[in-house]
């Protein structure tokens, strides 16, 4: 996910690193799903590029990678062939990651286009919440 208007892309975000971890902490079938399409996108870098695929130049992984994106129109209508379904997964998690950091927050707060829900939070889930003042 590239930066949009001011807040972060996935990179800023350190959206990566949080996928890495919440991957770990997944269930087996999550797993599975990754570590299958990890596998076939490395296949098909080799097959095609005679390289890894974290060697791939941009050009090289797009033309790997535009193949299997796929439109959907409701986020529960995940592709049936599992290597889309694992792009359409990995697309939707880079988002949710990079879009609820602390890093876009920040980008939001300095911005002044904080999501409120009240006149006190900030909408995003790791600002604490103080039992004594909100009481």
């Amino acid at each position: 996910m590239p930066p949009l208007k001011n807040n972060p892309g996935a990179i800023e975000a350190q959206a990566p690193e949080f996928l890495d971890f919440l991957i770990s902490a997944s269930p087996a079938d999550r797993q599975k799903l990754y570590l299958t399409g990890l596998d076939s996108l490395e296949e098909q870098s080799k097959d095609k590029f005679q390289k890894s695929f974290c060697d791939l130049d941009p050009q090289q992984a797009g033309t790997i990678l535009r193949p299997l994106l796929t439109a959907l129109p409701w986020p529960q209508d995940l592709p049936t062939d599992p290597v889309k379904n694992f792009i359409a997964q990995v697309h939707e998690d880079l988002r949710t990651a990079t879009m609820n950091s602390r890093e876009w927050a920040a980008a939001a707060e300095k911005s002044g286009h904080i999501f409120t829900r009240g006149s006190r939070t900030s909408g995003f889930y790791w600002r604490p919440i103080d039992p004594i003042s909100e009481g």
